[in-house]
């Protein structure tokens, strides 16, 4: 048998080999992990990062958002938060929390404040002492005044033969002061005319009480059986009504040539409930003064400006005593 001679070098390379077999076996796969447990390394520690600058980011605008309706956000704060932005997962964070920072902004001053809310709700009135004098002054403060109708009562009177008088009558709305035993006010009345009278000439016969309202002492009074008389060719007016048991009248204190009245209803006349018995004639001497007018077609009321005087051709004046 030949024994086999291995020339040097063979024998240099089965000793190097023999003594690090893992080093001719894993030379090309040691790189190729050690590139992968590298990669692995940075993609935990990237992952890590972002984690901690997602936490650190909502952590600082939870804090902002607390604060934000009264203070700016810190400056330092915004620019770390911007130079931590290293990957793409931090970044949509941080979109999203500046999208809910800015939700909750403007949630903060989307309510009302309540001191304005509540100033705006009271709503204020009148002063009570300046309507007051005002209201004892005008009626038209009071009264909720209407617009008489003009020609709402066709009328014709035989005058002889063929002829004819005619005419129409139109609603009357007068409105009285009243001033009796220590009380003062208004009687305001609206009437509306249903039938005619002739003789020299047409003049209403009766009307109809349509409302009747007395308002005395700052306050809204009863009032009843409220008559109204247009008093004939003369036009001697009569306005009665009944009030805390008592029969009140308007009439005149004064008449001219022929009884005729130069102004309106100017007295007042206080009876017993049954009407007849004399409880004050303020007509005789004008102790008990008034003022009366009617509201015009505008539903304007008249001024209650006393103007009284002694009717020209009064009997009085010529020396004779009569009783109004």
């Amino acid at each position: 048998m030949k024994r086999m001679m291995l020339p040097l070098w063979a024998l240099l390379l089965v000793v190097a080999c023999g003594d690090n077999p893992s080093s001719a076996d894993n030379g090309l796969p040691e790189s190729s992990s050690s590139s992968k447990i590298e990669s692995s390394s940075s993609t935990k520690a990237e992952s890590s990062s972002s984690s901690k600058i997602a936490s650190s980011s909502s952590k600082k605008i939870a804090s902002s958002s607390s604060s934000s309706c009264h203070s700016k956000p810190d400056p330092e704060s915004s620019s770390s938060s911007s130079k931590k932005k290293k990957s793409s997962s931090s970044s949509m964070t941080l979109s999203s929390s500046s999208e809910t920072l800015s939700s909750s902004s403007s949630s903060c001053h989307s309510k009302p404040e309540p001191e304005s809310s509540s100033s705006s709700s009271h709503q204020s009135g009148p002063d009570p002492e300046s309507s007051s004098s005002e209201v004892l002054s005008d009626p038209s403060k009071i009264f909720e005044i209407r617009k008489p109708k003009p020609d709402v009562l066709p009328c014709e009177i035989p005058a002889g033969g063929e002829y004819f008088m005619r005419d129409t009558l139109s609603q009357q709305d007068i409105i009285c002061t009243y001033d009796y035993n220590g009380e003062q006010g208004f009687l305001y009345v609206q009437l509306t005319p249903i039938s005619c009278s002739g003789g020299m000439s047409i003049t209403p016969g009766h009307y109809n009480v349509d409302k009747a309202e007395f308002y005395v002492n700052g306050e809204f009074a009863d009032v009843s059986n409220v008559e109204y008389e247009w008093g004939g060719n003369h036009h001697v007016e009569k306005l009665n009504f009944t009030y805390n048991g008592n029969v009140f009248r308007y009439a005149q204190s004064t008449m001219g040539w022929g009884g005729r009245p130069c102004q309106r209803m100017d007295c007042l006349k206080v009876f017993e409930s049954d009407g007849k018995t004399y409880v004050e004639n303020g007509c005789n001497e004008r102790s008990l003064p008034i003022v009366c007018g009617s509201v015009n077609y505008k539903g304007e009321v008249p001024d209650f400006t006393d103007k009284y005087e002694i009717c020209e051709g009064d009997p009085r004046t010529l020396g004779y005593e009569v009783e109004y």
